[in-house]
């Protein structure tokens, strides 16, 4: 047995002894920001970045009260946004301001339907009942996207910027793999990769990178040999879960990753 699958076996092996499931590594071949000046294709229709720029919340509720009765009189927002009545985006808790900018917000690519009903919503989080800050519909969200945050105005008082821009690129692959005791197998395909454009697919196990067979290679080749290529592109032989082999090249590119796929896009 080769260094290669003497380490995955090892992998496997201490696995199997803590929770008596195998539990490979999975490699992912670097995702960088696009090289400065290459132009790149669009983002495919339906696909926008989507995040909370900022809020200016008026300083009592529109009944004259305080928002927040325990702790301070500042309300502690978070916002939420929902594509056709389905959250797609909850920030943290900002505790005990007016003017939010949610630091900590997840930012990413969202898929938004061409007409689909875009909800905004502002809340200031409390112990017992949240209290509505901004409750607010957009339509037409694709035509917003832009530079310029939107301004959203608030019925209460008030108003959200959100920033609505063409999908943000990365620049890779758009595929991830683990070693296993007998070879390797992909694991990830990123949807709008340079890796799905090739056909490659989840489940299919290389055979070979560069015209090298995967069986005879030494620990770390495999990384080594995708990570080089890259940019010329690599060569692999892969077997479906069918038993169908297939050759594909995959050059490095762009790669819109969505928000559920764990690329980091800021």
């Amino acid at each position: 047995m080769n260094a290669a699958w003497r380490f995955a076996a090892t992998v496997s092996a201490l696995a199997v002894t803590v929770s008596c499931g195998a539990v490979y590594p999975e490699i992912a071949p670097p995702v960088k920001a696009p090289p400065s000046g290459r132009e790149i294709a669009p983002p495919p229709s339906g696909l926008l970045y989507i995040a909370l720029a900022s809020a200016e919340i008026p300083s009592t509720t529109p009944d004259g009260r305080h928002w927040d009765s325990l702790g301070g009189a500042l309300p502690d927002p978070f916002a939420q946004v929902f594509v056709n009545d389905r959250e797609i985006l909850r920030t943290p808790i900002q505790s005990n301001t007016l003017a939010p900018t949610w630091p900590d917000q997840k930012r990413a690519n969202y898929r938004v339907p061409p007409n689909a009903r875009v909800r905004v919503e502002v809340w200031d989080s409390n112990p017992i009942n949240n209290h509505p800050i901004c409750l607010k519909t957009l339509h037409d969200i694709q035509e917003l996207a832009g530079a310029t945050p939107v301004d959203v105005e608030c019925s209460g008082g008030g108003h959200v910027r959100l920033r609505v821009e063409p999908a943000h690129p990365r620049w890779g692959v758009g595929f991830y793999y683990e070693l296993r005791t007998s070879g390797a197998a992909i694991t990830r395909v990123l949807a709008e990769s340079p890796a799905a454009r090739s056909g490659l697919r989840v489940g299919d196990e290389l055979i070979e990178v560069q015209g090298k067979a995967v069986g005879t290679m030494e620990q770390g080749e495999i990384q080594s040999l995708v990570n080089a290529n890259a940019q010329i592109g690599v060569a692999l032989l892969v077997r479906g879960t069918g038993g169908d082999e297939r050759r594909i090249s995959i050059k490095e590119g762009v790669i819109y990753p969505v928000v559920d796929e764990g690329v980091s896009i800021e």
